[in-house]
């Protein structure tokens, strides 16, 4: 289902998906753990979160290239809340590289034992890692509301032909596949159950595994404690995602004749307002 270059929609959800990554990488316990937690950030983390700012960029950078592209309302919400992520981003990777720097030079040499006073940078550099976690924590989010905004402007404009339209999908899989591109979907295995957070609605794993049948999602282990596995799309459900963004708003009949569930959620939400570092790290 899926076009051999990903439109600029799938390319939003699939930085969505690693928001969702990186900001599990950064509330993984074991990353400040062991011998070398300051190696532990500089080869796990930095170059993801340095990764997010440059997507966020290339995405905004494309938008702002189209030829024959006009800049409604929408597009240009789109474009600033682009140029929002990939600054927080950029601030993100900033507080980890003091961070890293604060337990390269805390941390004792390799058998040197504990020094005294580590405790302090280790404690300053948790510091850091909650507000890069902070900064980031909604860039999924974001990313899912741009990616909307823009499927739907974009096919007004005839800038985004649709080719495949999924048929069959209920509410609830729409629902499933937001929730599952916003990073809201994991699973326990133990109790073969899928959590969603916040607690909005039930997901049955009757829907998960009809969603994987279907080639729309795949799990990804957690790192998250009670967590065993998250859930992703891949890259038909991106398509598949997008192209339910693009479509107008159905009524029930034309919704039966097609075949297509359009819940009221694809409309184009109103813009969000602008959104400064500073209030995103206090969140």
């Amino acid at each position: 289902m899926s076009s051999t270059t990903p439109t600029i929609p799938d390319r939003l959800l699939a930085l969505a998906a690693d928001f969702t990554r990186h900001h599990d990488a950064l509330r993984d316990l074991a990353l400040l753990r062991g011998p070398n937690p300051g190696s532990n950030l500089v080869q796990r983390v930095i170059p993801r979160t340095q990764a997010l700012a440059r997507s966020s960029m290339d995405v905004s950078d494309t938008v702002e290239t189209m030829p024959r592209l006009y800049r409604s309302p929408e597009v240009k919400a789109a474009m600033e809340r682009l140029a929002q992520l990939g600054a927080l981003a950029l601030l993100a990777a900033d507080h980890i590289l003091d961070a890293a720097d604060l337990l390269l030079d805390g941390t004792p040499a390799s058998g040197a034992g504990q020094v005294a006073g580590y405790g302090t940078p280790l404690l300053e550099a948790g510091r850091r890692i909650v507000l890069a976690r902070q900064l980031t924590s909604l860039g999924s989010e974001d990313c899912l509301a741009t990616a909307r905004l823009l499927a739907g402007e974009l096919h007004a404009q005839q800038h985004l032909p649709i080719e495949h339209r999924p048929t069959g999908l209920s509410r609830t899989q729409f629902r499933a596949l937001e929730a599952v591109a916003a990073g809201r979907v994991t699973l326990d295995r133990v109790q073969d159950r899928a959590h969603v957070r916040p607690d909005e609605f039930r997901l049955s794993m009757s829907t998960v595994r009809s969603l994987e049948s279907r080639g729309l999602v795949h799990r990804e282990t957690c790192p998250l404690p009670l967590h065993d596995e998250r859930l992703h799309l891949t890259p038909d459900g991106r398509t598949a995602l997008t192209a339910l963004f693009a479509l107008p708003v159905a009524t029930p009949r034309q919704a039966r004749r097609s075949g297509v569930s359009t819940p009221p959620s694809t409309a184009r939400p109103a813009s969000r307002p602008a959104v400064s570092p500073a209030r995103s790290a206090t969140r």
